[in-house]
This record gives C-alpha cells, sequence and structure tokens, in this order.
C-alpha cells in the first residue's frame, strides 16, 4: 500500500490538485483498527466521492493531482502535527478501538510512514511550479449530530478572499447551493494542508467542500466534478487577487 499517488506527475499547468482524505484503505497490520468495514467505507473513513472528483479534475484540465493513500483513521493529512485530532480514538460517535493508547514510537512510524511522504511529495510537486492555484477537494457529510447541513458547495479560505467568491459565484451559477467557510472555516486554520503548502510556496490555495450526498455514485460524481472544472475556470482565467 502506497502512502501516496501521484497523478499527472510530469504536468506542469496552472492546477495543482490534492486531495487529503482520498482513500478509506488501512494497512494489513493494523487489522482495521478494529472496526468493521462498513465503517470504514463512511465518512470517519474518508471523503466519499472526493478521490472520484479529483481524478475527473486532474483528467479535465490535464493537471497534477497528489491523493493520500491511507484512511484519516491511520494519521490525518489535513491535520497539524499537533493537533488533538491528528490520529482520533473517536469519530462521528464510533470509538477507534485500534487508536486506543498508541505510544509514541507507534506515532512516529506513522508520521514517518504516512504523513511525511504526501506532504513532501507535495512539495516536490509544487517545486517545479513558478504559478499555479493549489486546490484541495474535500467532501462532508449531509448531516452531523442530528443536524442536517442544506448546502452543496463549502469554499474555504483564509487569504484569498477575491478568488473565493469568484469561485463561490461560480459554482452558484452552476447550479450549486454554496456557503463561505462552512461547514468547516479556514479562518480557523481547518485548510491546514492547502495553507501550509500554499504560503510555504508562495501559491493562491483554495479548499473545496462538497456534500457527499452528491457523489455516492460515479456517474453522480463525474457530473458534480464537470460542473465544478466550469466554475473553477472562472477562477483560472486570472491571477487569483
Amino acid at each position: 500500500m502506497l502512502p501516496v499517488e501521484v497523478l499527472n506527475p510530469n504536468r506542469g499547468g496552472p492546477l495543482v490538485l490534492t486531495c487529503e482524505h482520498a482513500s478509506c484503505a488501512i494497512p494489513l497490520e493494523y487489522d482495521d483498527l478494529g472496526l468493521d468495514t462498513e465503517e470504514i467505507r463512511e465518512h470517519i473513513g474518508w471523503d466519499i466521492g472526493a478521490r472520484a472528483v479529483t481524478e475527473a479534475l486532474a483528467t479535465a484540465f490535464d493537471a497534477t493531482a497528489v491523493l493520500s493513500g491511507v484512511s484519516r483513521l491511520v494519521i490525518d493529512c489535513n491535520r497539524d502535527l499537533a493537533d488533538h485530532d491528528l490520529i482520533v480514538t473517536e469519530s462521528h460517535g464510533v470509538r477507534i478501538p485500534g487508536n486506543d493508547g498508541i505510544d509514541a514510537a507507534e506515532r512516529q512510524r506513522r508520521i514517518r510512514d504516512f504523513y511525511q511522504p504526501y506532504h513532501e511529495t507535495i512539495d516536490a510537486v509544487l517545486g517545479k511550479q513558478r504559478d499555479a492555484l493549489l486546490f484541495s477537494v474535500h467532501s462532508f457529510t449531509p448531516k452531523l449530530n442530528g443536524r442536517p447541513r442544506r448546502f452543496d458547495a463549502g469554499v474555504l479560505f483564509d487569504e484569498h478572499a477575491a478568488a473565493a467568491e469568484r469561485f463561490g459565484q461560480a459554482l452558484a451559477d452552476a447550479g450549486f447551493k454554496v456557503r463561505y467557510n462552512e461547514p468547516y472555516s479556514g479562518l480557523d486554520g481547518l485548510i491546514f494542508s492547502a495553507r501550509t503548502h500554499g504560503q510555504r510556496h508562495g501559491l493562491c490555495y483554495l479548499e473545496l467542500e462538497l456534500n457527499n450526498g452528491l457523489l455516492r455514485e460515479a456517474a453522480a460524481a463525474q457530473a458534480v466534478a464537470d460542473r465544478v472544472a466550469t466554475a473553477l475556470r472562472h477562477v483560472m482565467e486570472r491571477p487569483c487577487d
């Protein structure tokens, strides 16, 4: 099992895609962390449909995409190493037995084997770019703690408000119900990967959150990706800000 996958690795265009929660795979030695397969394949294990959308966008733009290779239940590549939820013991009310009481050596092993390769790969890709939009693709569950989230897409940002506004308006024009910095806020630091690599390389960056209720079938995910691609071209027509 590879910790990271790169699509279209030798491109150098104006768009680089990342997907921090692309996979629900758990290495065999972790024995599914004590969970059922059905639990792992739900939202706690990955961002449902995010990989499919990322792949479709990579094809549409002939763009390089970097995808995580393991479930966020092993280690979350969209978290700072100091974050309390880097390796969770509970997610959405589900206990993760295989993460209970892990020691410092196991924590360092997961960082070395899964987390660092992912982020080092993004840096290697961006190191070849003079200018690009760094675009991180995620999905969210339609209901959390019994409360419905009645929108289709969230545009997450901190520094690049003008680009976020253009993108959000283009998504709305494409028929999506859009909110800004929901269901999570970039202003609260919740776009860790995009922000870290974007700032490090001096690039514009945004994160997209899609309602996973729109993405559970392959054809539906492709249709959503086509509409996202149309909207994304509006951002890429001119520099981010």
